[in-house]
Formats: structure tokens, C-alpha cells, sequence
């Protein structure tokens, strides 16, 4: 968990550099509210939607493409929306080597929406979302108090903003479930370990069906490699994957998307 210690560090002291800005920032942010739902809109049922991910590093990884090219990759997600219908963009720069100008430079060669994927937990850091004209923003449950998690959520929406809401275990589930979550990630990883279990979304899927979580949204994260993976979560009822590190590792964006796209055609998914 260090990395998180100082991550979370780093962010604080950028708080106050963005707080000094704060005026700015709000009679700037006035004509950048927008409708909410922008992404959770094109998140379509009864097929599979890839939210495909802009990032150059991570602290399990290291560098995973340091020569990354944002607007050209920007560029490539936006040409299979046949199954791509976000992008998440890293912005945190300690260990992801994100930039938040990376959003505008996504924004300039696409018309999907836009993730902003860092360390949120203070209300100005949503503010500076909505400047930066970010769709989305995720918030992760296990970095935040259950009063602070409905706070920030309930000011995205306010602004126009959906929210991804991160999980881990299904004492998380059931707490942002309370602060009237729509849009939840499972995340495969353990971000105290950094180790990934692909059957960590299986126990979900079995509470879930316990439940009636009809209206939500789950968005499955990390591991995600292949179809076959992709399809049997699909017919238990998970339509929407995250992948970063799979596209961000290969040589060839453009050949692994085609490859996937086909290989998603043919087992009708999309």
C-alpha cells in the first residue's frame, strides 16, 4: 500500500495548488456542465462494451509504453466503436505517468466519452474534472469514508458527471450500493497485493443474483485478456470490461483491436 501512501501524498499537495485557483476554476466550470449520462448512455445493453484505456504505467507494471502516443491511440480506440464505448484516461502522474491535459488531447480526436481515471477524494478535484470536460470520473470506494464517497458522488452528478464507482469485496459493494451507485467497477486486482484473480467478479456475480441489481451497471476491471473470458462473464450478465493493460502492452493497437473486434463478431457479441 505505499504506493498509495504516496500517491495520495502527491494529490494532497496538488489539492492546494488547484484550491489557490479555485475562482478560476468555478466561472470556468460554469459552461462546462453538461447533461449527466454521457458515458453511462453509451454503455449499450445486450452487447459487450470495452472501455479501452490510455496508460503509460503502473505501479504493478512499471513503464508498460513509455513512447505512448495519446492523441494517436485516442485515434484508434475511436475508429472500433463497433465495441469500444469509452475511453479511461490515467491522469495521476506519480506512478501511471498520466497528465490531465491528456484528456483535452483525447478529446480533440474523439467523440467517445471520457473516463478520468486518478485518485479522487476531495470535492475541487471534481470541479477540475468538469474543466477538463472528463464524462466520468471514478471514485474508489476503499479510499473513501462512506459520508466523503456519497459527498463526492452526489457533486458529480450535480455537474453533470457520471461516476464510476470502484470496488473490491462485498462489504464495498453493499456501501456503494447505499450511496445510490448506477455505475460499479469490480476490480480483479488487490490493490494491497497488486495481484490480480480473474474469479474475483464470480463471487459478485453470485451475490448479485441474490439481488435485484437489475438497473446497475458493472463494469468488470483488470485481467481481461481474451473473448472467452469476455463471453462467459457476459452470459452472467456482465456487458462492460475495462482493458488498459492488454492494449497498452502489444506493438500493434490497431491489429489487437481488429483481432478482437472479429473475434467478438463471431461469437455475436456485438
Amino acid at each position: 500500500m505505499s504506493y498509495i501512501k504516496e500517491i495520495l501524498s502527491a494529490k494532497k499537495e496538488e489539492i492546494k495548488k488547484i484550491g489557490k485557483n479555485s475562482r478560476w476554476m468555478k466561472s470556468k466550470m460554469q459552461g462546462s456542465i453538461k447533461s449527466k449520462g454521457n458515458f453511462l448512455r453509451n454503455i449499450k445493453k445486450g452487447k459487450i462494451n470495452i472501455i479501452a484505456e490510455i496508460k503509460k504505467a503502473s505501479p504493478s507494471r512499471g513503464i508498460i509504453n513509455g513512447r505512448l502516443d495519446v492523441e494517436k491511440t485516442a485515434l484508434t480506440y475511436n475508429n472500433f466503436k463497433s465495441f469500444i464505448s469509452g475511453i479511461s484516461v490515467l491522469t495521476e502522474p506519480l506512478y501511471f505517468m498520466g497528465d490531465p491535459a491528456d484528456i483535452k488531447k483525447v478529446r480533440s480526436k474523439t467523440t467517445l466519452p471520457i473516463l478520468r481515471k486518478d485518485f479522487i477524494f476531495s470535492e475541487v478535484q471534481v470541479y477540475e474534472s468538469t474543466v477538463m470536460e472528463a464524462d466520468c470520473i471514478l471514485l474508489i470506494a476503499s479510499l473513501l469514508g462512506a459520508k466523503k464517497l456519497k459527498r463526492l458522488y452526489e457533486l458529480a452528478g450535480s455537474l453533470g458527471l457520471d461516476v464510476l464507482v470502484e470496488v473490491h469485496d462485498i462489504k464495498e459493494l453493499d456501501r456503494v450500493l447505499d450511496a445510490g451507485a448506477e455505475f460499479i467497477g469490480i476490480n480483479n486486482r488487490d490493490l494491497k497485493t497488486m495481484r490480480i484473480d480473474e474469479e474475483t467478479i464470480y463471487s459478485f456475480l453470485r451475490y448479485r443474483s441474490n439481488k435485484e441489481l437489475s438497473d446497475k451497471v458493472f463494469v468488470c476491471e483488470s485481467g481481461i485478456r481474451d473473448t472467452g473470458y469476455i463471453k462467459d462473464l457476459f452470459s452472467g450478465g456482465i456487458n462492460a470490461f475495462l482493458i488498459g493493460e492488454y492494449f497498452m502492452s502489444g506493438n500493434d493497437l490497431e491489429a489487437i483491436l481488429r483481432d478482437m473486434e472479429l473475434k467478438l463478431k463471431i461469437e455475436k457479441l456485438i
